[in-house]
């Protein structure tokens, strides 16, 4: 019976594969677990160095998305093996004696490597491929044996520059893995990792479950409540009028612009439509702990945000010259209803301006100068009118919250969230042993 074409290829069978070698092992991937770079240290060991390349991709990436561990790196330098460099790599090949493989291996940030999540993942090349890849990474002519005494000098020796520089001439590279792994290089991934550790893969993959059925959700309206805003009469003014009573009854209840104004009702329905987008699609978790949305339903959010977004620069387009119309009429009220009081008592400001007598038309100019200091442009408060959406991914420690979890189910009774909390709950960590000994399944 022909053996299998499409199989599953676990770490531990990886490792298992590389101990059993004869001749030669060859492997190609981004990164790998200490239970591989074991394998293959052994292998160097017992096959001699030249009998055995390892091809990675040294980057700190690497162990941010889970395709392997950096110590490993390090286990696999002191055991002086053939360690290449290939930028981007993320396609993985097994080669051991004459036994080729081409095997996918999963970021552990995305999902676990544990043999219930993880079905066929691998293809068994036959002789032709396996010396097809051999050729291109210049493999195919190692005729090592068991017992033979390492010819190359070890690898600190060949780099002790720290430079990170192609090997051999040109028309004798392979096509991935010309560089050798240097110091250099393996210092600065090791700085940053340790500047910036990893997220531990399981909680990431926790957060992640959750993050595909909830999202937290702000929506702010800036700058359309034109009917509340009000005006802070300028210091010199204010002084002058803090013993009138009628005035100070003025000015507690003037606004710029009325509500009855047809420019503030305006304003006033669209930020009626926004409540009713976030009724419609937010739930408020209480204090403390913000509004969600489904996440299935954030583009149906998004194509109303864009029409409301759309409506609100064609109201600023349209309502400039009305707004400065009322702006005026509302100055021209307040002067109205300020300048006797200002008469009965000039400022000192006043006085000093004027080398006749005050007359009732000299003030009202006075309090119109003094007030147009302070009243802003129709110009300047259309500008600063914009919808505000911001959305957010739930954290661990947000997400580890019984009161957080008791919010959600009852902000979403006909959801099902049990679901995704178990899958919460039930997502491991995953932690190989050095030495497998396992076989193909």
């Amino acid at each position: 019976m022909n053996e299998p074409v499409f199989v599953h290829l676990s770490t531990d069978d990886i490792a298992t594969f590389i101990h059993q070698a004869k001749r030669r092992v060859n492997l190609c991937m981004p990164g790998l677990t200490q239970a591989i770079a074991a394998a293959v240290v052994n292998a160097s060991n017992s096959l001699g160095r030249s009998a055995v390349t390892v091809v990675i991709d040294v980057d700190e990436k690497v162990s941010r998305y889970g395709y392997g561990e950096f110590d490993a790196v390090a286990l696999l330098m002191e055991g002086n093996v053939d360690v290449r460099m290939e930028s981007g790599l993320r396609t993985c090949v097994l080669i051991t004696d004459a036994n080729g493989y081409a095997f996918f291996s999963p970021p552990m940030l995305v999902e676990t490597r544990d043999e219930a999540s993880v079905g066929i993942n691998a293809l068994a090349l036959i002789p032709a491929q396996v010396e097809s890849v051999l050729k291109a990474l210049r493999q195919s002519d190692i005729q090592a044996k068991p017992g033979v005494e390492n010819p190359a000098p070890p690898i600190d020796a060949k780099l002790a520059h720290s430079e990170c520089a192609p090997s051999g001439a040109s028309a004798l590279e392979p096509q991935i893995g010309a560089k050798p792994v240097c110091s250099a290089r393996l210092e600065e991934v090791r700085i940053a990792l340790e500047s910036n550790p990893p997220q531990k893969f399981d909680l990431a993959r926790k957060v992640n479950v959750f993050n595909a059925f909830i999202e937290f959700v702000e929506l702010r309206l800036i700058g359309l409540r034109i009917g509340s805003y009000t005006v802070q009469l300028p210091k010199g003014l204010g002084l002058a009028l803090r013993d009138d009573a009628t005035a100070r009854r003025l000015l507690t209840t003037f606004k710029l612009v009325s509500e009855d104004s047809k420019v503030a009702k305006e304003a006033v329905a669209i930020d009626k439509k926004l409540r009713q987008l976030r009724e419609v699609f937010t739930r408020s978790l209480g204090e403390g702990l913000g509004s969600v949305m489904l996440r299935s339903k954030r583009t149906n959010l998004e194509n109303a945000i864009v029409a409301l977004r759309q409506e609100i620069a064609e109201f600023q387009s349209k309502v400039i010259e009305r707004l400065d119309h009322e702006i005026a009429q509302s100055r021209k009220k307040l002067v109205e209803g300020l300048w006797q009081a200002v008469k009965r008592a000039p400022p000192l400001d006043l006085e000093s301006q004027v080398s006749g007598p005050i007359t009732s038309d000299l003030v009202k100019r006075y309090v119109d100068l003094e007030l147009s200091k302070v009243f802003p442009d129709a110009k300047s408060l259309i500008s600063e009118m914009r919808l505000e959406f911001v959305v957010k991914g739930v954290t661990y420690d947000v997400l580890t919250n019984p009161e957080f979890q008791e919010k959600v189910r009852q902000a979403f009774p006909l959801e099902d969230f049990d679901r995704p909390f178990r899958e919460f709950e039930a997502a491991p960590a995953i932690q190989p042993s050095l030495f497998p000994f396992g076989g193909l399944k």
